[in-house]
């Protein structure tokens, strides 16, 4: 029965009797028993999210859908899926053994449209929930490929020789520019987490359990031998030991010499005895179209206390880096679901930390974090926070030395399951430091960066954030430290970590096992005049080289490639 004719049903009573017909053909009717139809109401529109944004599906492509945007409800449905003619009439349902919020388009679908279901309880009300999903295209036409070809004058430099190539996928609309999307399947870990970094026009990527490669622009991939020290072996032979959570947490790359790079993370590390969070060091050599890194790791820093090897272990281990002028390094370590940590003044849980890159000497700046995922530093110089807060409560910190952010004595969210969390916590941040802005509904907020004008000049200086249970790209408009506004961007998958490419693209590290590069669609050519300078490549130079190489580039003409 369709949703339409379920709710025409709503709350109405109907008398219903049953008829049976004998062998010798009498019919007899049973007494009526009168019953109420469970009151049922259509949803509102876009209630279902839909990940396709606006290419036909080929068969086999994968279709996602979810209802995100309507938690928290208290009971739902299989997933409903069926195809209909174009006009949208003689709808059938589709086979699926298991319905799930993911489908792959079957070959039953091709040169029709794909609708989707489903059915929950929210508020104490029952909502049919009915959305469609896309056409599935008649013929196996090839895929347009993203970036399209550009008007005279608009001209790109081609992206450096390599194996492979991207994989295009559908566009994505955004209030100020239109996004292409390039995935990149990365040979994945089980557990969440992972970082990436742009190792010059490339992306290093660490997986959660350590295992690297580095992604070329142009979609090949080079793994890299050798791995992060976290002895996951070691934890998982433990008797009642938990991997689950145990995870590299970030990463962050300094340029030593022309040739070589000190790579930098922070991650889980079993001792036999205990779970250390650590940050580790190596050095990265670039010879020619190779890399290699040094299996010499040195530990520069472990954060106290030593967890039990029973606990979750990577559970609000936050982890975020960045630099802090040539010697010390900025960590935002998280409070590994330890309520007492994050304000006690002898514990690095729950803190902003300075280590000395030298001497892993650890200064404590600020208190009061529960799982900051994402740290960044925009062009005057403050520092900015994504903290992960319970349910709801999910903050954009501005960190500064001395403050104290309040976990876990306020937050702006409640206990998972709507629980309090302690006292009276929930609700607000009095007597401690407030959040520019806190998302009440689930975002899970993850990592984070400082847009520039390179490739979305509409989007210079925004906050770039990612979203977990969202499944989201967040725009974060600021006027200096003051939030105006954010853009929710649905990109249909959970977003790990991001990082700006040399050509100002955005990369993204997904929990779905890939990367992918978001690009501005460019349709017309921009009246305003550009500056010279090479916007879309990076020549790697030595300390010292910089300053004659961007005078240089300053007195060249411009030419393809430049901005």
């Amino acid at each position: 029965m369709i949703a339409d004719n379920w709710a025409a049903m709503s709350g109405l009573q109907y008398e219903v009797r049953a008829a049976s017909v004998s062998d010798d053909g009498w019919s007899e009717w049973s007494p009526a028993v009168t019953v109420t139809a469970p009151e049922l109401r259509l949803a509102p529109a876009g209630s279902i999210s839909v990940a396709g944004l606006g290419l036909p599906y080929a068969v086999g492509d994968h279709m996602h859908v979810n209802l995100l945007g309507q938690r928290p409800f208290t009971r739902r449905s299989p997933f409903v899926w069926s195809v209909c003619e174009m006009d949208g009439s003689r709808c059938e349902l589709l086979p699926i053994a298991r319905p799930t919020y993911n489908y792959s388009a079957p070959e039953a679908a091709r040169g029709k449209r794909v609708h989707v279901q489903v059915d929950y309880d929210k508020d104490g009300l029952s909502y049919a929930a009915l959305a469609y999903v896309g056409v599935v295209n008649p013929e196996d036409a090839p895929r347009p490929h993203f970036p399209p070809s550009l008007p005279d004058g608009c001209e790109d430099a081609p992206p450096p020789s390599g194996d492979g190539e991207p994989a295009p996928e559908a566009s994505i609309f955004t209030h100020l520019h239109y996004l292409t999307s390039e995935s990149v399947p990365v040979d994945w870990d089980s557990a969440g987490g992972g970082a990436i970094e742009p190792l010059c026009n490339d992306l290093l990527v660490v997986t959660p359990w350590g295992r690297m490669a580095l992604l070329r622009s142009n979609g090949g991939a080079q793994p890299i031998a050798g791995r992060v020290p976290m002895n996951l072996a070691g934890l998982q032979s433990h008797q009642g030991a938990r991997d689950s959570t145990f995870r590299v947490a970030d990463i962050l790359l300094k340029q030593r010499t022309r040739e070589t790079w000190e790579l930098y993370a922070t991650h889980h590390y079993f001792t036999g005895e205990c779970i250390r969070f650590r940050l580790s060091a190596a050095e990265i050599l670039m010879d020619g179209g190779s890399v290699s890194v040094s299996p010499s790791w040195r530990t520069v820093f472990d954060a106290e206390p030593c967890l039990p090897p029973t606990y979750a272990s990577g559970h609000d281990a936050g982890g975020s880096i960045v630099a802090d002028g040539a010697d010390h390094l900025l960590i935002v370590i998280g409070s590994h679901g330890e309520k007492e940590l994050p304000q006690d003044p002898g514990s690095h849980m729950g803190k902003l930390v300075r280590v000395a890159i030298a001497t892993g000497e650890a200064e404590i700046l600020s208190f009061g974090l529960r799982n900051s995922q994402g740290l960044a530093r925009d062009e005057d110089g403050n520092l900015w926070a994504t903290d992960h807060g319970p349910q709801g409560g999910d903050e954009l910190n501005l960190l500064e030395a001395g403050a104290n952010y309040g976990w876990p004595l306020v937050s702006y969210g409640v206990g998972y399951g709507g629980y309090p969390i302690q006292g009276e916590a929930e609700g607000g941040h009095e007597e401690f430091a407030k959040p520019r802005f806190a998302w009440i509904f689930q975002t899970a907020i993850s990592a984070l960066v400082v847009n520039d004008e390179r490739a979305f000049p509409l989007w210079k200086d925004d906050l770039l954030a990612g979203s977990l249970s969202g499944e989201s790209l967040l725009r974060i408009r600021r006027d200096g430290t003051d939030v105006q506004y954010v853009e929710r961007i649905k990109v249909g998958y959970r977003i790990r970590d991001l990082a700006l490419m040399p050509d100002g693209r955005i990369a993204v590290l997904g929990d779905d096992g890939h990367a992918r590069f978001l690009s501005r669609l460019v349709e017309r050519c921009d009246e305003r005049p550009w500056p010279t300078r090479r916007v879309y490549g990076l020549h790697c130079y030595s300390p010292g080289e910089d300053e004659a190489a961007d005078a240089q580039s300053e007195e060249a003409p411009a030419g393809p490639g430049d901005g």
